[in-house]
Parts: C-alpha cells; structure tokens; sequence
C-alpha cells in the first residue's frame, strides 16, 4: 500500500458514509415523505442511489413483499462493513441502538429475523457462458454505483433476454448474486470477472 492509500474497505465505507450524508434529509420521490438513513441505504443497496424511496415505495417498486424485503436487505447490510458502517450511523443519527433493528421500519414487538439466520448464502456458481442479448463493461465500478447502473441497462431489455456484465470490483462475486436474489433477476452464470444476468418478466 502505497503512503496515505487507504484500504478498500475504509474507502468503500467513506462513499457510504458520504451518501448517508448527501441524501440527508432527502423525500420520496414517489410518495414525497421523508427518507430515514436506513431507507437511503437500502436503495444505495438496490440500485437506487440517485432516486432514495421509503421502504413502502422501494418495495412496490420492486413488487416486494415489505417485511421479508426489509428483513433480506438488513442481513445483506449486515455482511458488509461499510453498509454496516452507514447502518450505525442513520442509527445514531435518529437515537437508536446500532445493534438493534430500528422502530421506524420495525414496529414495536415486531421480530426481526436474526441476521445470521436471514443472511442469505450463494455458493460457487456452477460455471457455463451462455448466449448474452447484450453486454456491459462495468469496469472497477463499485457499491451502489454498479447495481444503479445494473438496472437501468436491465430496464430496457425484455424478459428473458440475457446481460452479460465484466465487473472487476472484488465485491461483485457476492453482490451480484444477492442482488440478483433480491430483486427477482437470475444469474445465469458467473466466473469472476464475467456475469450473465438474465432479465425477469414483469
């Protein structure tokens, strides 16, 4: 490491910390309500950096059931150090316990699935490269900026029809795989840096 390089992980951490602090305050785009820091990550998360939703509208968006949906993204946040960073400060920031899910998207007496039991797992791909419809070259392109960018080239594409993406980012072997859980997409195949996505219907 060079002299005053800093680590990945703490820069992936400042770029979350610094959107937590840029989408301070921010409304729904949707429904026009206030977004809290854990709702602004959670569309950092799914690929809504640019647009933040409340957790209501990022799930009808998403065609989401909003408990499970919530209790996916919290154990996907919880696997990562700087999404668990941002998480610990909207926590602080609107006085809650970092350790504890918070009451404005939990309510009260309400379980929350346990972070170690929801944390969803994605073995090695079994590896096979299929015909792509249309490919991307994602470069180091990382966190919320990837799977920003992932869906709105998916967007366009039609059900069935298959991205091919080279990402090199070394987060991208698990964040393209639960990404693509938790937004109905299907990973065709993978073999780091190469990822084929197919398009869902709907």
């Amino acid at each position: 490491m060079t002299d005053g390089a800093l680590p990945e992980t703490s820069l992936r951490t400042e770029t979350v910390l610094h959107y937590l602090a840029d989408v301070q305050a921010a409304r729904c785009i949707t429904c026009g309500t206030g977004v809290c820091g854990h709702e602004a990550l959670m569309c950092l998360v799914m690929g809504f950096k640019a647009h933040p939703r409340c957790l209501n509208c990022l799930t009808a968006a998403l065609a989401r059931e909003r408990r499970e949906f919530r209790d996916h993204v919290y154990a996907y946040i919880a696997h990562h150090e700087c999404l668990r960073a941002g998480w610990g400060q909207a926590s602080r920031a609107e006085g809650f316990d970092p350790r504890c899910p918070p009451s404005c998207l939990w309510a009260a007496g309400e379980e929350s699935a346990s972070v170690t039991d929801a944390a969803e797992r994605q073995g090695p791909e079994a590896f096979r490269s299929p015909m792509a419809d249309a490919e991307w070259d994602a470069g180091d392109m990382g966190c919320g900026d990837l799977v920003m960018e992932l869906r709105m080239r998916l967007h366009p594409m039609r059900p069935g029809e298959i991205l091919k993406i080279t990402a090199r980012d070394p987060g991208a072997p698990e964040d393209l795989p639960a990404w693509c859980r938790l937004t109905g997409h299907t990973l065709v195949s993978s073999q780091h840096p190469e990822y084929w996505i197919e398009r869902k219907e709907g």
